[in-house]
């Protein structure tokens, strides 16, 4: 176990946290996973505070947890498996390093969110490939470690889209940058020379970003990673199709995807498209829901 005093000198007083309460808040979620209480959590600021916790982990055997979204959390992955953990808080790593319009990448810390990232790749004439009604403090890096299914099939071709290079501090303490930003050179180097972040693939002929995404933070931590981008539209129309029948939809959204022709599709029934529509929920879902369509 690490003495809270080498945490301390690590991160700073205020970025190590024992409260009760909030040990309590860590030791569940929405899942059915048993309910295990963290020693402590300790706030990153840094990819250099990371590497310095893990490898002090190593040498001290002590079980570290990855936390980079707000709550509620729902999977059983934020809860300890067993006694002693601690909670590795990157939350508050929330810069976003770069947006490359013309390489259609943007490249950010996994404490920021999905409401943090949109203005950025906005204001560059950009949009990203996410799921479907994120929650706020979700982070964008672990949605996509995590494959959270994306609403973009025309854009969506490999089960790791929109993910694409990441620097991970793995368990031994050794950074290690996947993909097109393995090198050479640092990624201001890569930068100077027309790099942008983009290969997942690699280094080499290894596809590192498969091991690392879905493994739940397990094989390490990621510190940064870059997302593909999609030239934001200037026009768009949405279309609305109702049906009573499931086979009908499911055939004309099968031609559509397979012709690779909406940017967004999914089905819906009518209560979860009411759920959508309630801005605020529950008070205006019933509202919602019987105002729409019987045929929905």
């Amino acid at each position: 176990m690490i003495e809270q005093g080498e945490l301390v000198e690590m991160v700073g007083r205020d970025n190590v946290i024992q409260e009760p309460a909030i040990l309590d808040s860590y030791s569940k979620d929405m899942s059915f996973v048993g309910s295990i209480r963290p020693d402590c959590i300790v706030r990153l600021r840094t990819a250099d505070d990371a590497e310095r916790l893990v490898k002090l982990a190593r040498k001290t055997k002590t079980p570290l947890i990855p936390v980079s979204s707000g709550a509620p959390h729902y999977r059983g992955d934020t809860v300890p498996s067993v006694g002693g953990s601690i909670i590795v808080d990157l939350g508050g790593m929330k810069k976003i390093i770069r947006v490359d319009r013309v390489n259609r990448t943007i490249l950010f810390e996994p404490g920021v969110t999905f409401g943090e990232l949109i203005p950025a790749a906005t204001k560059e004439g950009l949009r990203l490939n996410m799921p479907l009604l994120p929650r706020s403090t979700k982070s964008v890096t672990a949605s996509m470690l995590e494959r959270e299914p994306v609403v973009m099939p025309s854009y969506h071709w490999d089960i790791a889209d929109p993910l694409q290079c990441v620097e991970v501090v793995f368990g031994t303490g050794d950074k290690f940058r996947t993909g097109a930003a393995a090198g050479p050179g640092d990624l201001e180097d890569q930068w100077k020379a027309g790099g942008g972040q983009v290969e997942a693939a690699g280094p080499s002929t290894a596809s590192w970003y498969r091991v690392i995404g879905g493994s739940q933070g397990t094989m390490g931590i990621v510190t940064w990673s870059s997302s593909r981008c999609e030239i934001l539209p200037k026009l768009e129309e949405p279309y609305l199709a109702g049906s009573s029948e499931l086979d009908g939809i499911m055939d004309m959204a099968h031609w559509l995807v397979r012709l690779r022709i909406p940017n967004e599709c999914f089905i819906l029934n009518k209560m979860d498209l009411a759920a959508m529509m309630a801005k605020n929920f529950p008070l205006e879902y019933q509202g919602q829901f019987t105002e729409l369509d019987p045929f929905l």
